[in-house]
């Protein structure tokens, strides 16, 4: 019988198996080319020994730890190397993870003197294609080197046992630890969208609107994706866009705001700084990035002619082209200080009318659509409240 004369560390104590005969070498095969690594100088030469040994494998070169291993494969350029984990310095975890990073062509085998779950989890992570255990029977880590030479995942089969209990506790823990995070993601985002929120809401009776005209549009712009067939991700952030797109103009005076004479170009251009004010404001949050951009672009117009950057046709995002044309009808048939209350009909001649100027001729279709479902919608449950 053969086995390492080494004792593992950690409590893996267990019977040795009885050692298998090594494989032959396969006429006209070149052994795998193999760099050993571990910080304990009697462990290294037993398995260089060990490997030696067998006729598939050939050793190539030794390390004392992961910075003298990456080194020594860029040097010799092997095929597998065999890595301890546990090193002071640059332990296996990083040395294997910068080796697979560098040398693709490279497969590291992880051999470790015990079982647990994070040494297990953090070598797979890092690029690992076997596992072997320190005290077994060196014809199973020569084969475990074999394999990995060919892509191929291995375990020590003496580590089974151990492995699957790992593996079972490590998924446990990990799946409370997700449900942990997304629990935190899902109220850091919610804490931040009802921030945002609040600020819009201010901003509303800054400019007098309403909450319901926010919500008209929001529902609106919902809608127009869905006549569009707009993934659910462009439906969710065009509608955020809807809600936001706004928020700029907490930067802008109040008597531009409230101004109902001309405006002057001044202050015209101050108000053509909102956008880009409100793509500052919420850009900084990770999952709101690509609202950033919605709300920047929320003002440009189809023909070229919108701010702040002048785009023209495809080049607005489309959510912003919805979240402009719902706005706009919006605004058109709501009363503010400056203007009076458009009927609907005229609303939509004006639509129309821009149509293929300022507004995209897509969107102005799908609008003018969801506005006739929303007439219907109300003449039904006004006949209903009727009969009743």
């Amino acid at each position: 019988m053969r086995s390492f004369p080494l004792a593992p560390r950690g409590n893996t104590a267990r019977v040795q198996p009885e050692a298998r005969q090594p494989a032959k070498l396969d006429e006209g095969e070149a052994p795998v080319r193999v760099v050993v690594v571990d910080d304990d100088r009697d462990v290294r030469e037993v398995v260089c020994a060990s490997l030696d040994a067998d006729s598939r494998v050939d050793v190539v070169g030794r390390a004392h730890d992961g910075h003298e291993a990456m080194l020594l494969v860029d040097e010799l350029d092997p095929a597998v190397v065999v890595m301890d984990v546990h090193m002071p310095g640059v332990d296996g975890c990083e040395a294997t993870e910068s080796i697979v990073g560098s040398h693709p062509d490279v497969n590291v085998v992880a051999l470790t003197g015990s079982v647990d779950p994070d040494t297990i989890t953090r070598m797979i992570l890092a690029g690992a294609v076997g596992y072997a255990v320190k005290g077994a029977d060196p014809t199973q880590l020569a084969d475990a080197v074999v394999n990995a030479a060919h892509r191929r995942y291995s375990i020590d089969s003496t580590a089974v046992d151990d492995l699957f209990d790992s593996v079972v506790l490590l998924a446990r823990q990990e799946r409370r630890r997700r449900e942990e995070a997304e629990h935190l993601a899902r109220t850091v985002k919610r804490a931040y969208r009802d921030t945002v929120t609040a600020l819009v809401n201010a901003l509303r009776w800054r400019d007098g609107e309403t909450e319901a005209h926010g919500d008209r549009v929001s529902e609106r712009v919902v809608a127009v994706c869905n006549k569009l067939q707009l993934t659910p991700l462009q439906r969710r952030e065009a509608e955020y866009g809807a809600i936001f797109h706004d928020i700029g103009k907490i930067a802008v005076p109040d008597a531009i705001l409230h101004n109902t004479d001309d405006l002057t170009e001044e202050e015209w251009r101050v108000i053509r700084q909102h956008t880009v004010v409100g793509e500052q404001i919420i850009k900084p949050v990770a999952f709101l990035e690509n609202v950033a951009t919605i709300v920047r672009h929320s003002h440009e117009h189809w023909d070229g002619s919108g701010y702040p950057d002048a785009l023209v046709g495809e080049q607005i995002p489309i959510e912003s082209r919805i979240v402009f044309t719902c706005d706009a009808f919006d605004a058109m048939t709501s009363a503010r200080s400056y203007q009076r209350a458009m009927t609907n009909d005229r609303a939509i001649a004006r639509l129309r009318e821009l149509r293929g100027v300022h507004f995209d001729p897509q969107v102005v279709d799908a609008l003018i659509e969801v506005i006739g479902e929303e007439q219907d919608a109300e003449q039904r449950a006004n006949a209903g409240t009727t009969t009743a």
